[in-house]
């Protein structure tokens, strides 16, 4: 249900802004065939939730307004009786009052709401992905892998020398060094792509739309970056990475990660400090 409202409203700016206006023009001719006799003011904070959840600040002061003034509109022309013509416009300042109480609750509900999305899918140290966040991106981008055929690179980087870091140093230090290197990755990696870190010196990319001269070309960008941050003269750390490049994802994200682990592994026995790129495009991988 949350994915459906969220592909319907929060995606499409002009389609979600056509329907707000929409449903107030329905409301307003509702509201004024019925009559006076029938109170409507409840149903005007559909489009104004709409607006709160889903839209800009502006858009949403914009829709409470015309929800007051199409209230309005509709009371004045139902033939509603009033003892002093003031009235009308201080139960429209009076709706008014109420549509901006509930757009206010709601636009605070939905950045809290975010907040703890955000505690959920974030690793509190790097602001990377979490492994839960990057299991989520995995089965999206395998649904997108059976669309458009995309390869993608499915890597695992593991830090060499760190538990000397943390036990000479301090956690403080072994802390600023996986801060350093996530920013490393960021910088390496494209907008489209994703990093995650899975726990403790261990971290986690997928490529989009890579071959095996890009992946090198990938590998060589962070290793540059890596010389570059000075964390391997000051810590005397390093990292394996093992890269698979699959033409399909398996269906898990376990055996996905299993396979570029094992390519990890072996660059680990090859002596560590370099990246084992191996491609599965045209032999199937063994999990």
């Amino acid at each position: 249900m949350e994915k459906t409202l969220e592909r319907l409203f929060a995606r499409n700016t002009k389609l979600r802004r056509l329907l707000i206006l929409l449903i107030l023009v329905v409301l307003g001719i509702i509201d004024l065939a019925t009559g006076y006799e029938y109170s409507f003011s409840v149903f005007y904070l559909l489009p104004i939730s709409i607006a709160a959840w889903y839209d800009q600040y502006k858009t949403t002061v914009i829709t409470i307004l015309l929800s007051a003034i199409t209230w309005l509109i509709a009371d004045s022309n139902a033939g509603h009786p009033y003892s002093n013509s003031i009235i009308p416009f201080w139960n429209a300042l009076v709706r008014l009052g109420f549509f901006s109480i509930v757009a206010f609750l709601l636009i605070n509900v939905r950045k809290n709401w975010q907040e703890m999305k955000n505690l959920a899918m974030k690793d509190q140290l790097t602001s990377l992905d979490n492994s839960r966040a990057f299991d989520i991106e995995y089965r999206i981008l395998r649904k997108l892998n059976f669309r458009k055929q995309t390869c993608f690179a499915v890597g695992i980087i593991d830090l060499d020398g760190f538990k000397a870091v943390n036990d000479t140093h301090g956690h403080h230090r072994g802390d600023e060094v996986l801060l350093q290197f996530s920013q490393v990755l960021k910088k390496a990696c494209r907008s489209s792509d994703i990093i995650a870190r899975l726990g403790g010196d261990e971290f986690a990319i997928i490529l989009l739309d890579i071959d095996e001269t890009q992946a090198h070309h990938c590998d060589q960008r962070i290793r540059a970056l890596f010389q570059e941050s000075g964390l391997k003269q000051k810590y005397g750390v390093d990292f394996s990475m093992g890269l698979a490049i699959l033409a399909e994802l398996p269906e898990n994200l376990e055996d996905a990660t299993k396979i570029a682990d094992q390519l990890m592994y072996q660059s680990k026995s090859l002596g560590k400090s370099q990246t084992t790129v191996q491609s599965f495009m045209n032999t199937e991988p063994a999990f």
